[in-house]
Formats: structure tokens, sequence, C-alpha cells
């Protein structure tokens, strides 16, 4: 079963490969720089993602093709499969973050300029062009707010921002105050980092395609680096086996109505993760798949922009070029 082993740094989860799903892809390889991703395992609170005690934990599946990722509740009221139903998403984009890592006087996020146009607006492109999404919920800064309206009053690539809302505490606080501003009526939600705005809509629709079909998606990539375990930042007691191990991407996809439910319950437990997909692993089991791109990178320091923008560039490359 899939699970998070960190925080504060990419969430890793746990999955056995089967043959042909041994792919290794390193980002460093790609952008030919490049500094190995940080990762760290330390005690977690309630305010920071514990899990509730196993004894609150419910497991509930049922086998569908032999896989058994759907708990029973996931299918009820759904589309039927292959209908256009069955995959209208509403896109709860969270750019709520308070870029504390991106240096002193350095602009947050989702408004430093990227190649002629904001982080933001790249990631509202994605979504924009992924046929299955029918709106964009973004999640902001209070403070941001007025900012984020004007720029999608005048932004073609965010003509399908419906609603934006300010974010809480936690970036848990802020996917569920996204995720209840989302239309009600659309079957699915898919909830991405604006700090991943190289995401390409084909992986956006591979992700809502299979939460159509089998309830959540998760999309993620093998981890390259060897992780470590350290209880106290200074010695190293254990290595992970990594031929398990995945780097948690965004956007994660799930049926909507569920992972409302999900939210609900996880607040009552006062469980907060770092990761959304965390929900459904804890409360309904193994979550499904998608393989990533390592181009679907997060941006995090001043050298990610770099590394993002040289990305871009090789993509008009390759644009051109066909």
């Amino acid at each position: 079963m899939p699970r998070t082993t960190g925080q504060g740094g990419p969430t890793v989860c746990t999955a056995r490969m089967g043959a042909g799903e041994g792919f290794r892809l390193s980002l460093r390889a790609l952008a030919g720089t490049g500094r190995p991703a940080a990762s760290s395992t330390r005690a977690g609170s309630p305010e920071r993602g514990e899990r509730p005690p196993r004894d609150t934990v419910r497991k509930a599946f049922f086998p569908t093709d032999g896989d058994p990722t759907l708990c029973p509740r996931a299918a009820e009221g759904r589309a039927p499969m292959g209908s256009p139903d069955s995959k209208a998403t509403s896109a709860v984009l969270v750019a709520a973050g308070r870029s504390v890592r991106m240096g002193a006087g350095a602009d947050r996020k989702p408004f430093l300029a990227l190649e002629g146009r904001t982080v933001l607006e790249h990631a509202c492109s994605a979504f924009d062009l992924a046929p299955s999404v029918a709106e964009i919920v973004i999640v902001g800064c209070e403070d941001d707010l007025d900012r984020i309206r004007k720029l999608a009053g005048t932004c073609a690539a965010m003509r399908k921002v419906r609603k934006i809302v300010p974010g809480g505490e936690l970036r848990s606080d802020s996917v569920r105050a996204g995720v209840l501003a989302a239309d009600p009526e659309l079957a699915l939600v898919a909830i991405h980092d604006v700090a991943r705005p190289l995401v390409l809509p084909e992986l956006i629709e591979r992700a809502i395609a299979v939460a159509a079909v089998r309830g959540a998606a998760l999309v993620a990539v093998p981890t390259t680096d060897t992780i470590k375990t350290s209880p106290d930042g200074e010695r190293v007691v254990s290595t992970l086996d990594r031929s398990v191990l995945w780097s948690a991407q965004t956007p994660q996809v799930f049926r909507a109505a569920l992972f409302r439910e999900l939210l609900e319950r996880a607040r009552a437990d006062g469980y907060r993760p770092t990761d959304d997909s965390a929900l459904h692993e804890t409360y309904l089991g193994p979550v499904p798949i998608v393989p990533g791109d390592p181009s679907n990178l997060k941006l995090t320091r001043p050298e990610d922009l770099t590394l993002a923008a040289a990305i871009l560039r090789e993509r008009a490359v390759g644009k051109e070029r066909r």
C-alpha cells in the first residue's frame, strides 16, 4: 500500500513496482544540473501530518478488475464509466504558501516571472488546455486575492477560473477551502500545487482518466536518490528500500463527493497531512499510481526557476521543430 515517508521535502510514497514498471527517471539527467532532492523523516504531530491511531482507520475494499483500490462508497452515485460526466473535473490550484525558501525580498511564487508569464499563469494554462477540466478554483493567500482577481480578468489562460478563495494556516486547510468551494455537481476534483507550473495537459488528462474509473489517482515518479532516515538530523540510522519508493507529484485526483467526506473525517480526527492522497491511503486504502514527469518539478528555491526556464525553452524548441 502506498504510504508517505516524510514531511517538509518531497512527499515520498512506497509501492511495489511490477515487471515493466521498473523505469528510473532522473530530473538532474534531464536538466544537466540541479541538486539532490531533500528528504527527511522526523516525528510528526496531528498539526503536521501525523496519522490517526490505527484503530480509527477503516479499511473497506472491493476488487475491480483484480485491483482492490476502491472502497464500496467510491462507486456510489457515479456516472456510468466512459460517459463525459464521469470525467468532469474541478481543478483546485493551491497557491497559498508563503514562499519562504525563495529568499528574502522575493515575490510569492504565484507571481514570479517565468519565461514571460507568471508561475500562476503557467499552471492555469495547463488546466485550461485539459478538456476534462470544467472549472478552476484558486486558493491564495488572503493578501494576494485582489492581485489574483486582476490577473484572472486579463489572462486568457485563466478563463476557466470560477472562484478565488483564501487559504488556511496549513496546506491541508487550503485544500479543504478549495474543495468546498468547487462545483458540487462535478464528478472529480484535481488538486494541484501552483508551485508545479510545468505540468502538461496530457498528464492531467491521464490522471483524470484513471480517477474516473478507479476513484483516485496519484501522479508520481520512482525515487532515484537513496533515502536515509535520521530522527535527529545529525545521524543516519537506516536506509529505505528505494525499489518501493515513489516521489509524489500533483495533480492528485479523486472522486469529489468521497474526497469531501475524507476531508471532514480528517478534520474531526485532527489529521492534517501534507499530501492529499494520504487521506485516501489512511481511511480507504491504496491509491493508483499514474507515472509522472520529471519535468513536473516543484519550485522551492531560486535555482528551481532557472531550471524551469530551461525546460520551457527546450519545449519551445521542440514545438518549432515539429
